[in-house]
């Protein structure tokens, strides 16, 4: 079983373009483990949700007293 530290070291790895059997060799792991390290730590990011509108329109009605 990997260490959170070595599956930072997988992760930047992978995104580095290390193959996963380099990967596996150099941290003893199996290639399997890495591979699945690197399919569950390899999520899209989020959305980011659109800028809201804004309007020229006071948020209220009526004077200031």
């Amino acid at each position: 079983m990997a260490s959170a530290h070595q599956i930072d070291i997988i992760l930047r790895w992978h995104k580095a373009g290390y193959d996963i059997a380099t990967t596996a060799r150099l941290l003893k792991l199996d290639p399997r483990e890495v591979k699945d390290i690197i399919k569950a730590g390899c999520k899209p990011e989020p959305v980011k949700p659109a800028l809201p509108e804004f309007s020229d329109r006071p948020l209220w009605e009526g004077e200031l007293s």
